[in-house]
């Protein structure tokens, strides 16, 4: 069963840009972007315990990075793009978490969701294009922190609009499915067992010789690099990177999406990221009351499944083997 679930996995990624017209492909390119997020928060929340209210930081800087390398550099290619943005999201990512990780679960995060608005600030208020000069500063005041991305050439080819997005979805499904297999490698490694233990007793792991604060610092550090994978991935889908990919409240969005779907549940976290920009999709049909139907709707799930989706789907699956 396992096996014909993957095998039309697969047939359903290889044939989707087939079968989809061009804003669905987009909306199932989102999906994926959007739970290799969940899927990097995750790591740190769902495994090792620990809250983080300001990653969506990393999302913002790894488009943001990317995206001033090529308004300020001669190079213009996505792969350059891609991989600036995703190293400095993760050296962002090391800084921040060596501060936050010696700090309780609460003023952890509580110190992240601060930290994540001082850079969104440092965006908003236009000091980080100050730093380019005066082209920096026009760039700035064209689009009040707002950047706008062409589609890159990818392996030294330059597609048309209506065969980039095409050919990004397999770029994003390539970064999804890697994602997958290096953070479900993690969750079963020694060192995934070892963060479900500070999850569940901090104070215990410490005494049975578990380096705490080393094991969230690497687990911050690594939701980071995937958060950055995401983050780029994203400011090229879009082709527009915007003030609010920093703010807190799409960090918000990432911990509702992931509670959604299920923290405890490995692909749980995938899971809701599909049903939250589902939801959100639907809830769009409302022109006025937008935020109130995609609220009702968010209820109504977490109330029928409290263990989210993927907690409520094993339940019934445990149910249906004892019945």
């Amino acid at each position: 069963m396992i096996r014909g679930l993957l095998f039309a996995a697969v047939a359903a990624f290889a044939l989707a840009p087939a079968a989809l017209a061009a804003y669905p492909l987009f909306i199932f390119s989102h999906m994926l972007v959007f739970a290799i997020a969940c899927l990097a928060l995750n790591l740190l929340y769902g495994t090792a315990g620990s809250l983080s209210l300001g990653h969506a930081t990393f999302f913002g800087v790894a488009a943001y990075a990317g995206a001033f390398l090529y308004r300020f550099t001669d190079f213009d290619t996505f792969e350059l793009y891609f991989l600036f943005g995703v190293a400095t999201s993760t050296v962002f990512a090391a800084a921040i978490g060596f501060l936050c990780v010696r700090t309780t679960r609460i003023h952890f995060a509580i110190l992240t969701l601060a930290l994540s608005m001082v850079a969104y600030s440092l965006v908003i208020n236009g000091a980080v294009f100050r730093l380019f000069g005066g082209l920096g500063w026009a760039l700035y005041l064209l689009g009040e922190g707002s950047m706008y991305l062409p589609p890159l050439p990818m392996l030294g080819m330059r597609f048309a609009g209506t065969e980039f997005i095409p050919v990004l979805y397999y770029v994003i499904v390539a970064a999804f499915l890697a994602t997958m297999f290096v953070l479900f490698r993690i969750d079963r490694s020694p060192f995934g067992q070892a963060l479900k233990a500070i999850r569940e007793n901090e104070t215990r792991a410490a005494f049975i010789g578990i380096p705490v604060v080393q094991y969230r610092w690497r687990a911050f550090a690594l939701s980071g690099f995937f958060m950055g994978i995401a983050g780029a991935l994203y400011g090229e889908l879009a082709r527009q990177i915007t003030p609010e990919q920093l703010h807190w409240v799409f960090s918000a969005k990432l911990v509702l999406a992931t509670v959604l779907g299920g923290t405890r549940v490995f692909f749980g976290p995938v899971i809701g990221a599909f049903a939250f920009v589902l939801l959100d999709e639907i809830a769009g049909q409302w022109p006025v009351g937008r935020n109130i139907a995609f609220g009702v709707l968010i209820i109504m799930v977490v109330l029928a499944l409290p263990r989210g989706i993927a907690g409520g789907l094993s339940d019934w699956v445990a149910w249906r083997k004892n019945s």
